[in-house]
This record gives C-alpha cells, structure tokens and sequence, in this order.
C-alpha cells in the first residue's frame, strides 16, 4: 500500500496521502516531513465518520469521494472497496485531472485490500 501512496504523492505532488478503515483506523501512510499524520488521520476518521453519518440521514448509504477545500490546500477523501483513499494536496491542483490519478491508486489500492492475508 504505501507503494501506491509514495507514487500517488509523486504524481500529483500531493502532500500526503493515506488509507484508513471505515471506522477512520489509519491502515497505512506516506507523507512528507512536516505533515502530521496523526492530526491528518484524525481529519480523515472524522471526514469518513460524520459525511457518512449525514448521508445516511439523507438516505444515501454510501459515498464515492468528497473534497473539502480551504485556503491552502484541499482533502480528498476517495473509497477503495473496504477502506478509503485519503489525499492531502496543495490549494492549486486540478482536481479534475488529479481525481483521475487518485481514483486509479483508489483502485489499486482495491485490488491490494483484495490480495492482502486476512487474521
């Protein structure tokens, strides 16, 4: 997993990206010096948990992707079968173009999830 995260970043010059589960559990990360990954799993736990939560309330069970946008820089948050692909990058990325590059790691990622020896 961290393979696709380290070539994601590389790709789209992301900041950070990282996977965690459903109940926002950080699986794996690969981010740069000075990025908080506990403060960025946080976000991520709290994105998966309350956007679900609101959409479930609305009666829509499962989402796909959201992005939240600030001054500085964006998160995505991409869902990857089991687990969720979440993507820290600077304010100026496409998302467009990026998306395309996120949703193929989202993928991979999948398939990876798929492959992986379970307890």
């Amino acid at each position: 997993m961290k393979n696709i995260l380290r070539e994601l970043n590389d790709t789209i010059s992301a900041r950070g990206s990282l996977v965690v589960a459903r109940d926002g559990m950080l699986v794996a990360a690969e981010v740069n010096e000075g990025v908080d990954v506990e403060r960025l799993s946080a976000l991520g736990a709290a994105l998966v948990t309350e956007v679900g939560d609101s959409l479930r309330a609305a009666g829509i069970h499962e989402f796909s992707h959201v992005e939240v946008a600030a001054e500085h820089g964006k998160v995505v948050l991409a869902e990857a079968g089991p687990i969720y692909l979440m993507v820290l990058v600077g304010a100026r990325l496409e998302i467009g173009p990026g998306s395309i590059e996120i949703q193929s790691a989202a993928n991979r990622l999948v398939r990876a999830a798929n492959l992986a020896p379970t307890d």
